[in-house]
């Protein structure tokens, strides 16, 4: 099962409503976390691929609605600093879903780094701090072993924000507007020249796959090659 486990969070101190959907005076059987059980019961389900087409693939927890998109929501909008820690639960799972099929290697056997994907520093500084950085190190302090977060790449201030825009649009955007940091850029190529190691992009959603793609193309150029990306939720 690619779900995370509910009692690695149950030493963090929690709102009594549901993070993901509002409902308040949280069941006290979901042990540890701000979520109602029917939420909780919903970030369990196994990840699947989003395209077949996609390169490098493209792994989501969940769909953009429910549960997924309340987690999404309650970090980027409301600030919510449990849902970051929630968010970073269900990327390990999903994470920890591709170990169990192959596509990533084990961390305790090799290193695996994870690749956030690229935003604005404005975008950053408005939700205090990257949103996807903070839950890829909530998901690596869960996975343990040998899981790195290198932060690779912003996004230009000019970038366009991608609601709204097409593939062709987004792709356009990410290529003019991405820029690579040449230190951890060498830290990630340092890491990945481990026998065995793998890479993985994460993000929290993903609409079209242009970002990730674009991002992905990018890294390679540069000797980062990408086994997998990783989404809290497919819009």
């Amino acid at each position: 099962m690619g779900a995370f486990r509910v009692g690695e969070l149950a030493g963090l101190v929690w709102r009594d409503d549901c993070l993901a959907c509002g409902t308040a005076d949280v069941a006290p059987a979901v042990v540890g976390l701000s979520l109602c059980r029917r939420c909780a019961h919903e970030l369990r389900r196994v990840p699947s691929r989003v395209a077949d087409t996609w390169a490098p693939p493209v792994f989501a927890a969940g769909t953009y609605g429910g549960a997924h998109r309340g987690v999404v929501l309650a970090a980027k909008e409301q600030r919510r600093t449990d849902a970051v820690q929630v968010a970073g639960a269900v990327m390990a799972g999903t994470v920890r879903h591709l170990v169990s099929q192959g596509v990533l290697a084990d961390p305790r056997l090799a290193p695996l780094v994870l690749l956030p994907a690229p935003t604005t520093r404005r975008a950053a500084k408005d939700r205090g701090g990257c949103i996807v950085e903070r839950s890829a190190e909530v998901a690596r302090r869960e996975l343990g072993g040998g899981v790195h977060v290198v932060a690779a790449a912003t996004l230009a201030p000019g970038a366009r924000d991608s609601v709204g825009l097409g593939r062709g649009e987004r792709t356009a955007n990410i290529a003019a507007n991405l820029r690579i940091d040449p230190t951890d850029l060498q830290r990630a190529v340092r890491i990945l020249r481990v026998p065995g190691a793998t890479a993985c992009l994460v993000d929290d959603v993903s609409t079209t796959g242009a970002t990730l793609s674009r991002f992905a193309a990018a890294l390679a150029a540069r000797g980062v090659v990408t086994s997998a990306g990783v989404v809290i939720a497919q819009a």
